[in-house]
């Protein structure tokens, strides 16, 4: 019989069995002191209740009703009941503009009954508590976020085992900011232990430390607090923290976009270097790579409006290339496209992905290009398209449904036919890659690895394909062909 109860080096946890899965929710992993490091977890006696959902970070919901707690440092998992173990390790870094989100927003049954994986998915901290640069351009500090992250894989290592994962195959999965701190994780010796890697929608990669120390300025000068005083920053109520960063984020919004200002830093300690440096050294070549976007990212973020975010565009690439850039867009427009939003969707979060392939590539390591052109018909795709989390909707359903999303106020929804094709070949191609190192099963079997002479690109779509360098002259113009 499938057994509930796991005794972890910190105590025993008692989980749920259900529909063929069983699952431990809310497992301490950590703990902290706000903006410290996270160190050991928690010890306890008895069986820790794990059927319910774990604590979440402070945070804003759509709202804009303050909700979770500082202690928030626990994880998930998900064990199908009768899969011969040990099984592949999926583990998920869940996104949301490194402010927003936990693990109790994932429901991992799914995945880990199709694998058959264990799947783990961990909450950290977030927004100024877990990103706040408290040390200075010359002598950065750990985010702490990152330190969470790193406590969490440290807890993979020593207990998956006894939930019938194995820790020598393991793999790191995330979208927008999660597939952000997924890049970091690679950049650190135990993010490197991953034999795969699923990057969805990259923001960005990591912050260097002047952005950082430049960010954290802003907010402790409304704060009124020097960054040498810890104790007093400690003292503060989280309210103030964050009602300062929100200010900070505001005036940010022609610099960042969204006014998303958070990160992880490059401290040179816990994160050494940037993610592509790594792999261009050849250190990821025996990790595969998967590095998704979607096809109209930014019409989520240009609802309100393009001057903000083209603003931050044209500040990355400057006015001259931005212009030259929008005459290819406009000039190759499919019907009905917005040629300015394709334009800020390849500049934001194709670039990140496509630098990243090719330092892997040219190192002699594998990497495999993805673009997700299917509008889930669930809001707010049905109205926006295949835009930013529309991957993720599907990535994380339970079909026939959608699953409800109570941080992102989404609610479930019925699946049709087309979001049902292309989820199975989503789900087959993720379990295909953390399972035996490479996606391309299915209607996917020539997608083949990055290589500047085809760049082939899966498009996730109602009838999913390979295909050769698409929107090839667009490709070729950001590099001046």
């Amino acid at each position: 019989m499938a057994r509930t109860l796991v005794v972890t080096g910190s105590g025993p946890v008692a989980g749920r069995l259900e529909d063929g899965v069983r699952s431990w929710r809310g497992v301490p992993y950590a703990r902290a002191e706000r903006f410290g490091g996270a160190g050991a977890a928690p010890s306890w006696r008895d069986p820790l209740d794990g059927t319910r959902p774990g604590p979440v970070g402070v945070q804003y919901l759509p709202d804009g009703t303050r909700v979770g707690v500082e202690d928030c440092l626990t994880l998930d998992v998900y064990a199908p009941a009768e899969a011969d173990g040990p099984l592949p390790v999926l583990f998920w870094v869940h996104g949301g503009a490194f402010r927003t989100g936990a693990a109790a927003d994932y429901d991992g049954s799914v995945l880990a009954s199709a694998g058959p994986v264990v799947v783990v998915a961990v909450s950290y901290r977030l927004g100024p508590l877990g990103f706040l640069q408290l040390g200075t351009a010359d002598e950065p500090e750990p985010s702490p976020a990152m330190t969470d992250l790193l406590a969490a894989l440290d807890w993979v290592r020593r207990e998956v085992a006894g939930f019938g994962g194995d820790p020598d195959r393991l793999a790191l999965v995330g979208q927008s900011a999660g597939a952000s701190l997924v890049c970091a994780l690679l950049a650190t010796p135990a993010g490197r232990r991953a034999r795969a890697a699923i990057a969805l929608s990259i923001g960005g990669l990591p912050q260097e430390p002047a952005e950082s120390a430049e960010v954290a300025g802003r907010v402790l000068a409304r704060l009124g607090v020097p960054r040498t005083d810890r104790a007093r920053l400690r003292d503060l109520p989280a309210e103030a923290v964050l009602a300062a960063a929100r200010e900070a984020a505001a005036a940010s919004r022609r610099d960042h976009l969204g006014g998303v200002v958070w990160g992880p830093v490059v401290d040179r300690a816990v994160l050494p270097e940037q993610p592509v440096d790594v792999a261009a050294r050849g250190d990821l070549r025996g990790t595969a790579l998967w590095l998704g976007s979607c096809r109209d990212e930014m019409t989520v973020f240009l609802q309100s409006g393009t001057e903000e975010a083209t603003a931050v565009a044209r500040g990355h690439v400057g006015d001259e290339a931005f212009d030259r850039l929008l005459g290819v867009y406009r000039a190759t427009a499919r019907p009905g496209e917005d040629p300015l939003q394709a334009l800020l969707t390849d500049e934001m979060w194709l670039r990140p992905a496509w630098r990243l392939a090719e330092a892997q590539a040219a190192a002699g390591g594998r990497a495999w290009l993805s673009r997700w052109d299917h509008a889930p018909s669930l809001p707010p795709f049905d109205r926006l398209g295949p835009t930013h989390g529309a991957d993720n909707a599907c990535l994380w359903a339970h079909p026939p449904r959608f699953v409800e999303r109570p941080l992102l106020a989404r609610p479930a929804a019925p699946m049709g036919p087309a979001d049902l094709a292309v989820t199975a070949a989503l789900h087959d191609s993720v379990l295909s890659l953390v399972r035996g190192g490479t996606p391309a099963v299915g209607a996917l079997e020539g997608w083949a690895p990055y290589e500047p002479a085809t760049r082939c690109t899966a498009l996730f779509d109602a009838t999913t394909r390979a295909v050769a360098d698409p929107e090839a002259g667009r490709r070729s113009a950001w590099a001046g062909g």
